[in-house]
């Protein structure tokens, strides 16, 4: 019987280096969340591609906020994951799968991407989306655009980081209005500071 090879897109990256997702939900105008933090505007109703892209990742950031917010909704929310979370307050944590970081997140990636393993999924919040998009570390965006304008609320994207090239290589439409983009980093263009 010969071997057995797992779909591509699930393959270990032992010959390519792994990539740094940010995989979250948007509404129209760019925000996260409302300025209260509240979510209770997100579809809840699908999938949308979450279970294919949760089979594609071995590690998940995040800030510390967003670690307390995952953990106050479910008890093991990143299943078979490894997990940092970035802080400078928080220090430790009773898990063993949580490794608290308080260095620089560049650098942790950096360090991550020559590991073997999987994907990583930069699932938040806004201090560590802006740090990792100011060292240029992000590798892919998978943007949920919900069709909803928030008029204000936590931006997905917290300035300041440099210009950055993406291209757009997938779009995905759902019958309730959702559109998911993803986006790679045109690294053929190089950053530019602000």
């Amino acid at each position: 019987m010969g071997a057995i090879t797992p779909p591509s897109s699930i393959l270990l990256s032992t010959m390519t280096e792994r990539r740094l997702i940010l995989f979250i939900a948007t509404s129209l105008d760019g925000y996260i969340a409302r300025r209260n933090e509240g979510i209770d505007w997100l579809f809840d109703d699908a999938d949308y591609g979450y279970s294919e892209f949760y089979s594609q990742i071995d590690t998940v950031l995040m800030g510390r906020k967003t670690y307390e917010l995952s953990m106050s909704l479910s008890d093991d929310p990143y299943p078979g994951c490894q997990i940092y979370v970035f802080s400078r307050s928080l220090t430790e944590t009773a898990d063993p799968a949580i490794t608290v970081v308080q260095g620089n997140p560049a650098l942790w990636v950096s360090q991550l991407k020559q590991q073997p393993g999987r994907n990583f999924w930069l699932v938040g919040g806004g201090q560590l989306v802006q740090q990792c998009l100011a060292a240029d570390c992000l590798d892919e965006l998978i943007l949920s655009i919900h069709p909803i304008l928030l008029g204000n609320g936590i931006p997905l994207f917290p300035s300041p980081f440099p210009e950055q090239r993406w291209q757009l290589v997938k779009t995905q439409s759902y019958p309730t209005g959702l559109l998911q983009c993803t986006y790679h980093r045109d690294r053929s263009v190089p950053s530019t500071e602000p």
